[in-house]
């Protein structure tokens, strides 16, 4: 299972042998370029051949709750992370206000490097000030380059020292195939090296975020205001906000190199997935197969936890054991 703070857990349940069986065979039958994590204890339902992931894509469904991983493909590939770093950015900036060393109102004064960003950005223009909570916002909704090196520059001092404080907290979070560059995911200046991720561990920093209502507030956001001279309209770049049932948040990315990520959090039914699709081909194809999943994925949970609750009346016992593998 995958937990906040990066731990991975396997739950024993004693009572469920026989279930334990029926997994492993499913597990064996569905071995192949696609490998999935389950609780060992609960039957696999095999994946739906409709939703067609490339066999580039990397891929992984994780249940909020629980951290319990419900589908994997290739979840440990390192790809760059384009645009899914801001998230770090964004989280790091919640947690500065939240323990109290900065807040949402502090004025921030765009320097020329954060103005000079190109990509998706919101204009700021080098002098210009705005409050912290102003540019998290543009970060989440319009994923702005620009607003996110005037946050690290803001919180750190520089972008450099930003960095530190990213890979600093990736280590905290068990994100172990991560290395940052830059505040934005932008590919790396020359002498940087390059930046690079895993579906996996954009899954741990996603669980974690959700932590924070205030990250889930912006990313939920289809439209907003940022400016009204010139007047500036932010427009969320989550293809499926309004389109897929429940899904509020949470983060785009994209890069030449990269390809199309995207972390997709949605509930239903009181239940919450968290989805990470990277290196799609195609805005569509990361829309359309990160919905695939997200409904395998919520008809998987409720499947396992019906089997689940049957096998324990059955057996009379509901007794966990966990073992922490860090």
């Amino acid at each position: 299972m995958l937990r906040r703070g990066g731990w991975v857990t396997i739950t024993v349940v004693v009572a469920r042998a026989l279930a334990a069986v029926v997994a492993l065979i499913a597990i064996v039958a569905l071995a192949g370029s696609a490998w999935r994590i389950h609780s060992p204890m609960r039957p696999m339902r095999p994946m739906r051949s409709g939703i067609g992931l490339g066999a580039a894509v990397s891929a992984i469904v994780v249940e909020a709750d629980s951290g319990e991983i419900l589908y994997g493909q290739s979840a440990e590939r390192r790809i760059p992370p384009a645009s899914l770093a801001k998230l770090m950015t964004v989280l790091l900036a919640a947690e500065a206000v939240e323990s109290g060393h900065a807040s949402m109102m502090d004025l921030v004064t765009v320097s020329r490097h954060a103005a000079s960003m190109g990509g998706s950005r919101v204009w700021l223009g080098a002098g210009e000030r705005y409050t912290l909570g102003q540019l998290l916002e543009s970060v989440m909704i319009a994923s702005a380059n620009d607003s996110a090196v005037a946050v690290a520059e803001h919180l750190a001092g520089s972008e450099r020292q930003f960095v530190a404080l990213m890979m600093k907290r990736a280590g905290e979070l068990g994100m172990r195939n991560t290395r940052f560059v830059n505040a934005t995911g932008l590919p790396a200046e020359q002498g940087e090296g390059h930046g690079y991720t895993t579906a996996f561990d954009m899954a741990c920093l996603a669980l974690e975020a959700l932590g924070h209502p205030a990250i889930l507030e912006w990313s939920r956001t289809r439209s907003k205001v940022f400016r009204n001279h010139p007047l500036f309209i932010m427009n969320n770049t989550n293809p499926l906000l309004g389109r897929y049932p429940g899904c509020d948040g949470l983060k785009t990315g994209h890069t030449d190199a990269a390809g199309y990520h995207l972390i997709a959090t949605a509930r239903a039914d009181g239940v919450r997935l968290v989805c990470v699709i990277m290196h799609a081909l195609t805005d569509e194809a990361r829309a359309a197969g990160c919905a695939g999943l997200l409904d395998y994925g919520f008809a998987a949970w409720h499947a396992g936890n019906t089997a689940e609750r049957s096998a324990e009346a059955q057996a009379g016992l509901g007794a966990r054991d966990s073992m922490r593998v860090h």
